[in-house]
C-alpha cells in the first residue's frame, strides 16, 4: 500500500480485538467526516477497512479511495513489515486469551470441533511461530509485541489494551478519538460510535463481522467446502481471563517461558504488569 500521512492502521496480533477496533475507528472516521447515511451499510467490515495481507485475495485495491477519508486499514504485521508513514492504533491482549480465541476462530472453519485438541493447536501452531521468515507470515504474539514495544510512545502510535476496552468502552473510545483528532468535542458522535461498537450492536449485526468474504475466496484454495466457517461470527463475548481457565497446566509453563522474551524488552514479568506500567506512563505523559 502507498501510505498517506493521515492513513490509520489498526495493528494487532490475531484475535486481540482487531474487528472491534476496526469498527470503532470506522465509526469515528465516518462521523468526523459527517458521512452518516451509508456508514453502516456494508457487507462485511473488511469492505470498509481493508485487511492489507488478504486484500489481493479478496480483489481489494488497497490504494483506492475508501468510503470516507481518512483511509483506515487492518493489519497483523509486526513492526518491520508494517507500512510506514501513517498513524497506528496498536491493540494488544493477554496472550492466553488471544490463543484461546484463535483456537475457537479456527475450530469450525479450518478444522471440525474435536478434530484438533487445544493442546495440539497451541503446541503445533501458536508456540511453533516465531519471527516471520517472509512477508506472507505473521509474527508470533511475542515477536509482534517485542517489535512494536519500542514504538509505543511514538507520536504516531497509540497502544490500546483489549482489557481497557472491556472495562471502559466509552473512555477508551474517547482516548482513541483524541489520538486521531476526530469527534473530540462532540459527545453525540462519540456516544453513537460507542453504541455502534457495543457488544449488543455487533452481535445484532454479526454477519458484518464474520469474514465470510475472505472465507469464500480462500476456502477452495485450502481444500475446504465453499461454505466452511460461514455463520461463525468473530463477535463473541470477548471476556478476559477465559483463556487462562482453559489452557492446560503444562502449557501454561510454555506461556511463561515465552514471556521471558518480552520481559527482556519491557522489564515486565507479566502481561498485567506491562499493562499497568504502560497505563501509568501514559497518564503521566498526558
Amino acid at each position: 500500500v502507498i501510505t498517506r500521512p493521515d492513513d490509520v492502521f489498526v495493528v494487532t496480533t490475531p484475535k486481540a480485538g482487531t474487528t472491534w477496533v476496526c469498527q470503532i475507528v470506522h465509526q469515528l472516521r465516518c462521523l468526523e467526516a459527517n458521512y452518516i447515511g451509508e456508514k453502516d451499510n456494508y457487507d462485511e467490515i473488511n469492505c470498509v477497512v481493508p485487511f492489507i495481507e488478504m486484500a489481493h485475495d479478496c480483489g481489494v485495491d488497497v490504494d483506492a479511495e475508501q468510503v470516507a477519508n481518512p483511509r483506515v486499514f487492518k493489519t497483523h504485521a509486526w513492526y518491520p513489515q508494517c507500512p510506514k508513514g501513517s498513524r497506528y492504533v496498536w491493540v494488544v491482549r493477554d496472550p492466553e486469551d488471544t490463543a484461546w480465541s484463535f483456537f475457537n476462530f479456527f475450530q469450525g472453519w479450518l478444522f471440525e470441533p474435536g478434530e484438533v485438541s487445544l493442546h495440539q493447536f497451541l503446541t503445533e501452531f501458536v508456540f511453533a511461530r516465531g519471527a516471520p521468515t517472509s512477508d506472507m507470515n505473521n509474527a508470533s504474539f511475542w515477536d509482534h509485541l517485542i517489535s512494536w514495544w519500542p514504538h509505543r510512545q511514538d507520536e504516531e502510535v497509540l497502544l490500546v489494551f483489549f482489557e481497557d476496552l472491556k472495562a471502559d468502552l466509552p473512555g477508551t473510545i474517547h482516548h482513541i478519538a483524541n489520538f486521531l483528532g476526530w469527534c473530540t468535542n462532540d459527545e453525540g458522535k462519540l456516544n453513537e460510535a460507542t453504541q455502534k461498537a457495543s457488544l449488543e450492536y455487533m452481535l445484532q449485526h454479526s454477519g458484518q463481522f464474520d469474514e465470510h468474504i475472505l472465507k469464500k475466496e480462500r476456502n477452495p484454495h485450502m481444500g475446504l467446502p465453499l461454505d466452511a466457517g460461514f455463520g461463525q461470527s468473530k463477535v463473541r463475548e470477548g471476556t478476559s481471563g477465559t483463556g487462562g481457565k482453559n489452557i492446560p497446566v503444562d502449557l501454561k509453563e510454555k506461556f511463561d517461558q515465552r514471556w521471558k522474551q518480552v520481559e527482556k524488552v519491557t522489564g515486565c514479568a507479566t502481561y498485567e504488569e506491562m499493562r499497568q506500567k504502560h497505563g501509568r506512563s501514559m497518564r503521566q505523559k498526558m
